[in-house]
């Protein structure tokens, strides 16, 4: 980084007078109106930079605040610049950044967690609605012009078990409330949350797991959870439980999953995220009848870049009035 970007103290306001958006040509070219209109509303006087590769960063410019996804070519974009306070990530999840060569210390970072808890907790119902009522099996069934009546399982009661109540799991623990379902869900710090019946540590998750009927992963990757979710886990489950994930690659291991569902324990998964992306062709969980695979799609949204916007805007009101940040990136917590 450059030697002109001097330490920041988070709760120490500063005027943002110059931006620096960046992102891959394609969508710019989709998103540069939105995005000069969003920024423009909140900062009428900022100068807005936009950028699509790293030839077209300003060389040797001084930005207040950059905003990008985590691009693979984002450190060399930094290099270029004469300084920068701030980087504002467009997605919630930020374990590439760790690997990416620039320093992560003398600049404030943020993230756009919030912008996937609609989005995901409406995939996370439809997945259970799916299994619960038998919707492929049906959908099969017609094509070949078959009626076949079969019973089918109801969730009133059922219980919900959602590793992570972060954001996502919160959006999903209110939904999952108007199935009448019981709902219990996992924090690093104990708290009580609407919504959830009980909150519980990492340490009582095996009795819990015993009465789940649906388990929701929605942790962050950090080396504490890289294949949390293994055979030892998941052999705590109440037989037939059904496994979604929606957290991040690395996060659930694919061969326990494998194992589970051949032995019983799970009904059936359904998969958005993988260790390897895109799922390779000769990956054993393709063509399972017992497994749905999305392709990393369940946080998309119409409304994506409108609130991606809008939790930078958050973090911005809450700098300029000497508050902390509300999405901030702990380089400690790794997320």
């Amino acid at each position: 980084m450059s030697q002109h970007c001097a330490p920041i103290t988070i709760g120490t306001p500063f005027l943002v007078r110059h931006i620096l958006y960046l992102q891959k040509a394609h969508v710019l070219e989709r998103q540069r109106e939105q995005v000069f209109r969003l920024l423009n509303d909140e900062l009428p006087e900022a100068e807005i930079v936009f950028a699509s590769d790293v030839e077209s960063v300003p060389q040797g410019a001084v930005f207040d605040v950059v905003i990008a996804p985590t691009l693979p070519w984002l450190p060399d974009a930094l290099h270029r610049l004469g300084g920068y306070r701030w980087i504002h990530f467009l997605s919630a999840g930020v374990e590439k950044i760790w690997q990416m060569d620039f320093d992560k210390t003398h600049i404030l970072m943020t993230k756009s967690s919030g912008v996937h808890g609609a989005p995901i907790s409406e995939y996370v119902i439809g997945a259970i609605l799916y299994f619960t009522k038998q919707f492929g099996r049906f959908h099969d069934q017609a094509r070949r012009g078959e009626w076949q009546r079969t019973w089918l399982g109801e969730l009133t009661g059922c219980q919900l078990t959602v590793l992570g109540l972060g954001h996502i799991g919160q959006s999903l623990a209110r939904r999952a409330k108007a199935f009448d379902m019981l709902v219990v869900g996992t924090l690093r710090h104990l708290r009580p949350v609407e919504y959830v019946d009980r909150v519980v540590p990492w340490s009582l998750i095996g009795k819990e797991l015993a009465h789940t009927d649906f388990l929701v992963v929605c942790l962050p990757l950090t080396d504490d959870t890289q294949g949390l979710v293994n055979d030892e886990l998941l052999s705590k489950l109440k037989p037939q439980a059904l496994l979604i994930d929606i957290s991040r690659g690395g996060v659930v291991n694919g061969d326990a999953v494998l194992r589970a569902l051949d032995n019983g324990i799970l009904q059936g998964a359904v998969l958005d995220v993988f260790e390897e992306q895109p799922l390779p062709k000769e990956s054993s969980l393709w063509k399972r009848d017992d497994v749905l695979i999305t392709p990393h799609v369940s946080g998309t949204t119409p409304f994506y870049l409108e609130r991606a916007i809008g939790v930078f805007v958050e973090n911005l009101r809450a700098q300029q009035q000497g508050l902390p940040f509300t999405t901030p990136i702990s380089t400690e917590m790794g997320y």
